[in-house]
């Protein structure tokens, strides 16, 4: 076994798609995108600011970072964090178990007494920091990963 396998025991993979999931034949958005067609209609700067934020992402850990047609979500044991495509923007949402208090923080939704979604907008590689690194790694370590702490 490799570092985090145990993490990730017991996952179901889509034989289509490839998604990770916690169950067999869990719902899902099946379906083969790329981060070029989820942007399409975008302007041309926010692919560069999506790709910044995939390799963010996928720097996180062992991590599925699945482009779909509406938007991109990212995932560990489970989903964690997503990018919604916009005109000249990116929105970027990622669930922690607490809630955060920055003025970076555009939208905040809770999903019960444990899971506060979050969404920062990203409009320019400045955006992609240190600060929103640490956010992401702590949904991925706690929401992502399915751990209590």
């Amino acid at each position: 076994m490799g570092p985090g396998d145990s993490e990730l025991a017991g996952l179901w993979i889509c034989p289509r798609c490839g998604a990770r999931l916690v169950s067999r034949n869990l719902w899902h958005s099946c379906g083969l995108y790329s981060l070029e067609q989820l942007l399409s209609h975008s302007d041309s700067q926010v692919l560069r600011l999506g790709r910044a934020c995939v390799a963010m992402l996928e720097s996180l850990g062992d991590v599925q970072v699945l482009p779909q047609k509406t938007r991109l979500v990212c995932v560990a044991r489970v989903r964690f964090a997503g990018l919604q495509p916009r005109k000249h923007d990116l929105l970027l949402s990622f669930a922690l178990r607490r809630w955060l208090d920055s003025p970076r923080i555009v939208k905040t939704e809770s999903y019960g007494p444990r899971w506060f979604a979050h969404s920062v907008r990203i409009g320019s590689l400045d955006d992609v920091d240190e600060e929103l690194r640490g956010w992401l790694q702590e949904s991925h370590d706690t929401v992502g990963l399915q751990r209590d702490s």
